[in-house]
């Protein structure tokens, strides 16, 4: 069954896994730990799309198979921040990337066990717009949200205040580039929650793949101006 919702997010799936794949073959070549987070940050927004999409009636119109697959996309989602937020650590404050990344996944573990213990109190809805609807428990939603707006306010602040800091205009860029990125990737992300019509859906996946490509762009930044300096 195709929904706004599973045709909209399978389009932000299709990018992030795109974009992906294009950061990892650069990690490749350079083994940046930069390119290496961020990769791992795409790629598991990618998947979370892709359950989302198929649990938004894509795959089955059974409310109890789509719930599970919510819960799964939310394992990706959980992995995707605790990863994303070393980014910014590995840029102003590497020395507290080990410890910073074990507080993360050990909050994902718990933020995981409670959205599956949660299941049986998780449903759905389809709208009469064809908009797909996850109706989702409190411990759950304050699981998810706490995590998310904590880890990228977090990263979104340390990004400002490095852009302050770095004299270089380049790596100022970068900075600016990736905390604004995140600052909508933010906004973008608690939409779905409010999400009622196909236009609202459209406009929260649009401000997810602009926050994303903004980061992608802060990351590549340096590397296509000395390329443009190369070339002239």
């Amino acid at each position: 069954m195709l929904t706004i919702t599973s045709i909209s997010t399978s389009f932000v799936s299709l990018f992030f896994l795109l974009t992906g794949t294009k950061v990892y073959y650069s990690w490749q070549k350079e083994k940046s730990p930069l390119l290496k987070f961020f990769s791992i940050f795409l790629f598991s927004f990618g998947f979370q799309q892709l359950f989302f999409s198929l649990g938004s009636g894509l795959l089955s119109s059974s409310s109890q198979i789509n719930v599970i697959l919510w819960a799964i996309a939310h394992i990706f989602m959980f992995i995707g921040i605790s990863y994303f937020i070393l980014l910014p650590v590995s840029l102003k404050i590497p020395r507290f990337e080990k410890l910073i990344f074990k507080v993360a996944i050990v909050l994902s573990i718990v933020g995981i066990a409670i959205i599956f213990l949660n299941i049986p109190n998780t449903s759905t809805q389809l709208l009469s717009n064809n908009v797909y609807l996850f109706i989702v428990p409190a411990m759950s939603g304050a699981a998810i949200g706490i995590f998310t707006t904590v880890c990228l306010v977090f990263s979104f602040v340390i990004l400002l205040i490095a852009s302050g800091k770095v004299k270089d205009k380049l790596f100022k860029a970068r900075a600016l580039l990736l905390a604004f990125g995140v600052l909508i990737f933010l906004i973008g992300g608690p939409m779905h929650n409010f999400v009622k019509g196909p236009a609202m859906t459209f406009l929260a996946d649009i401000l997810i793949i602009i926050g994303a490509f903004l980061m992608v762009l802060g990351v590549y930044i340096p590397k296509l101006f000395a390329k443009s300096n190369g070339s002239n």
